[in-house]
């Protein structure tokens, strides 16, 4: 095969052979003898170029690269999206059947339960002896020898619903169903995620008699901050934000018993947060969430409906991760500037608030050097505090109290397992408390039966055995033990 002419630019000189400075580009006069004898006019001749060589071979390099790689992109992308379809949409038709959501006639939906340690869907492996654990909420076989009894209800340990429960909750919780991840090879160490649809919600009426509390902010109780923000200050004339900002309740018998009720995560899910605003009374209090999208909206929601509302603060857990309290926590490996600037920030993101609950706090809740100095800043700022009880050591009310910092305390919480019988049991837990002590104060999550159980069990109170109060009613009157 004949190779085409090179012409070599104007001017240019062929450079001979064997020399030494440039062997890189030596061009060998023997290779292009046949040059001359071809070239007319200074081109190569085209027709015979194209008999000789097929249209690839002409091709740029550079094309053939794109054309390569293009056909190498596309091979990938059919192998995803074929494998993501098999996965969605494939395997046997009985397990995605059993697999797949179920729809009740209430319109809630059953989120199957985790799947059984030791089949290949888990991390978990099977004991030994090569005998898989029973799936929780499944019966075990009949008929079977050995079959193992039910294994009891473990409590939660993520300040949530336990792993063992998530059958229970599965079949009946109307509308309230939950998740597991398996995390290692305890299965109490699971992460739990419940949640809600909003057909849940349906049904639950709002509360009719609702008394709005006064729009905020008050100019008297807020100054700018470094950054421009509002900052909640005590008015000169000695009037608190906790004070300003409440619930007014009226004088009443003192020998009735009270009960306070917080409900708490405001913010996070626009329906279940509505539906506690608007269907609970006025006299319940509300937090809301650092993480809400706007929370300066909710706080406008909440005081509409009579509520008095308490911003969260996010404390540090020795749990994490399985207790994450989010980038908002005050933590115990930084310096206090930074703590302070974060408690500082959650401050200024809205005005008309009492006070801050805390979020878990197993490990900065014991901080002391940290939290001393945090409990002064808002006692300085004329809020209150309260300890939401999920540290667990006693140490926040101790501190607080140093400190001369206005604090109530979670005695109960409701629905860490979030079915009809146990909120019902823990509400009788709590009013036999406030029987006992004068005064009792739960939290709980708005959750579809935690606001429907709430309202069913505080309709049935008489006024004269029990009453509901705004939790900055009871602050430092708890006997706190």
């Amino acid at each position: 095969m004949k190779l085409p002419s090179l012409k070599l630019p104007f001017g240019s000189k062929r450079r001979k052979s064997g020399d030494d400075d440039d062997e890189a580009f030596d061009l060998d006069e023997d290779e292009f003898e046949d040059e001359e004898e071809e070239e007319d006019d200074g081109a190569y001749d085209d027709d015979d170029d194209e008999e000789e060589g097929s249209a690839w071979e002409r091709m740029d390099p550079q094309r053939k690269v794109l054309i390569i790689a293009g056909l190498a992109a596309g091979l990938l992308l059919t192998s995803i999206f074929g494998g993501a379809a098999w996965f969605l949409f494939g395997g046997e038709p009985e397990k995605a059947a059993e697999q797949a959501p179920q729809h009740r006639a209430d319109g809630s939906i059953a989120i199957p339960a985790a799947p059984v340690p030791g089949q290949g869907q888990g991390l978990t492996p099977p004991p030994p002896g090569g005998e898989a654990p029973q799936a929780a909420g499944q019966p075990a076989p009949t008929g079977q020898p050995g079959a193992a009894a039910p294994t009891a209800p473990i409590e939660p340990v993520v300040g949530g619903i336990s792993a063992s429960q998530v059958g229970v909750q599965n079949e009946g919780l109307g509308g309230l169903a939950a998740q597991t991840t398996a995390v290692g090879q305890d299965p109490e160490r699971s992460r739990v995620v419940p949640f809600a649809t909003g057909e849940a919600f349906r049904g639950i009426a709002p509360f009719k008699e609702v008394d709005a509390l006064a729009r905020v902010p008050d100019l008297a109780l807020v100054e700018k901050g470094p950054d421009g923000r509002d900052m909640p200050i005590v008015a000169r004339n000695g009037t608190r934000p906790m004070d300003a900002y409440a619930r007014p309740v009226a004088d009443a018998d003192a020998a009735i018993p009270q009960v306070a009720i917080i409900i708490r995560g405001i913010g996070l899910s626009r329906t279940a947060s509505i539906t506690a605003i608007k269907s609970l009374p006025p006299e319940v209090s509300m937090v809301i969430s650092p993480y809400a999208r706007d929370p300066s909206d909710w706080v406008l929601r909440a005081r509409l409906a009579g509520h008095e509302v308490f911003m969260g603060l996010p404390m540090e857990s020795a749990n994490f991760p399985f207790e994450d309290a989010g980038p908002l926590a005050l933590n115990s490996a930084v310096q206090l500037n930074q703590n302070m600037a974060t408690l500082h920030n959650i401050m200024a993101m809205v005005p008309g608030y009492v006070g801050f609950m805390s979020r878990f706090g197993s490990r900065f809740g014991v901080a002391e050097g940290q939290l001393k100095p945090i409990f002064e800043e808002i006692k300085a700022r004329g809020l209150m505090f309260i300890d939401s009880g999920e540290s667990g050591s006693g140490a926040m009310s101790r501190i607080a109290g140093e400190v001369a910092l206005p604090m109530a305390v979670v005695n109960i919480h409701l629905d860490r397992t979030p079915t009809e019988d146990e909120i019902a049991s823990r509400l009788l837990r709590l009013g036999a408390l406030a029987r006992s002590q004068s005064i009792a104060v739960a939290m709980g999550e708005p959750y579809p039966h935690t606001i429907r159980e709430l309202k069913s069990w505080l309709a049935a109170q008489p006024p004269d055995k029990l009453r509901l109060v705004p939790v900055s009613a009871v602050a430092d009157r708890q006997i706190i033990q």
